[in-house]
């Protein structure tokens, strides 16, 4: 059988093969094509095939027979992996060439930007020199791209999180880019900085002005947040113009032994914000420990309020931000619950 043929007992090379005379077993087809494909989703380039030893003959037979499929042109569906959405994008990056990349709405999804959707539109960016489309998709281009704005994620090649952010900001709203940033920089405490040297290396881009001024506006301390609901509580007490805050302010008792960490705090007008997320809170033994330890903060003269995500937009938190804006007391509970004034 020839080198092509898909016969499952493999296939040998002659004396005038790479081996040097010996007879070396190098596969079967399905075992060439499939270790190609195993590191892109089950996909595999013309190309690529051609290169693992599998002729173009057989390309052609296995996509006649309904084996295989072209789904978009030159790249191979081999059929091993359940259909997806990153096995669609995979196709649309490995038929754009080398040079491309899974981008703007589409990278934000694989680099699980909060809450961004799965668009049904692959976005997949190219150098501008390059062709504009393949198949049905059309791709974008880019004046210029570093090698440290690219990465991999889910083995698809995609832009990295800053060079995302500065692509998408020019047609996404101040209010979502400053719930990306806040919740990314919560993981990686330094990307703030990456994201303002990229904005002054592409000064062509779209949404320059609008990106730095959110930069501008999150708190020097935003890596501090724990978790999605205090990214969208924080966003809601710079929208209200509270005074400046510290996230993540450990509260010590009368002998100085750490008494829990909080979410936000005024530490000057002993006021504490507790941010109650359902994904955690809503266990019950979670929410007796809390309850406890919300009392031995408000014994210790602290002003307590706690908000879950429904209450973001409700007269509770316009309220307190209101007074401590005014400079007006805020009250305060004891550890009966009886209030007092400071």
């Amino acid at each position: 059988r020839s080198a092509g043929s898909s016969t499952g007992r493999g296939t040998r090379e002659g004396a005038h093969g790479p081996a040097g005379g010996r007879l070396v077993d190098v596969g079967t087809v399905d075992q060439r094509a499939n270790e190609v494909g195993r590191r892109q989703h089950g996909r595999a380039t013309r190309r690529q095939l051609r290169d693992a030893g599998v002729s173009s003959s057989t390309i052609a037979r296995r996509i006649a027979a309904g084996t295989w499929v072209e789904a978009v042109p030159n790249v191979i569906d081999l059929r091993t992996h359940e259909p997806s959405w990153r096995g669609s994008v995979t196709e649309v990056v490995l038929a754009a060439g080398t040079e491309a990349w899974a981008s703007h709405a589409t990278a934000a999804h694989l680099l699980g930007f909060l809450d961004a959707p799965r668009q049904q539109r692959i976005d997949v960016l190219v150098p501008r020199t390059r062709h504009r489309r393949v198949g049905p998709h059309r791709l974008r281009s880019t004046r210029s791209i570093g090698v440290d704005e690219v990465t991999a994620r889910f083995q698809i090649p995609c832009t990295t999180v800053p060079r995302t952010l500065v692509d998408l900001a020019g047609s996404t709203s101040p209010d979502e880019l400053e719930r990306w940033l806040a919740d990314l920089t919560r993981r990686d405490a330094d990307l703030p900085g990456r994201v303002v040297d990229l904005l002054d290396r592409h000064r062509h881009l779209p949404g320059r002005r609008r990106l730095h001024e959110v930069v501008a506006r999150l708190p020097g301390d935003a890596w501090r947040l724990g978790s999605p609901l205090e990214v969208a509580g924080v966003q809601r007490l710079v929208a209200l113009d509270a005074p400046p805050f510290v996230l993540q302010h450990v509260v010590h008792d009368h002998e100085g032994a750490r008494l829990k960490r909080v979410d936000v705090a005024w530490p000057e007008r002993r006021t504490i914000l507790e941010f109650d997320g359902a994904a955690y809170h809503d266990l019950l033994r979670s929410r007796v420990d809390d309850a406890a330890v919300r009392e031995r903060l408000r014994g210790l003269g602290w002003h307590v309020e706690v908000v879950r995500r429904r209450d973001l937009h409700g007269p509770a938190l316009a309220g307190l931000v209101a007074r401590l804006r005014a400079g007006t007391s805020v009250a305060l509970g004891n550890a009966s619950g009886a209030r007092v004034r400071r």
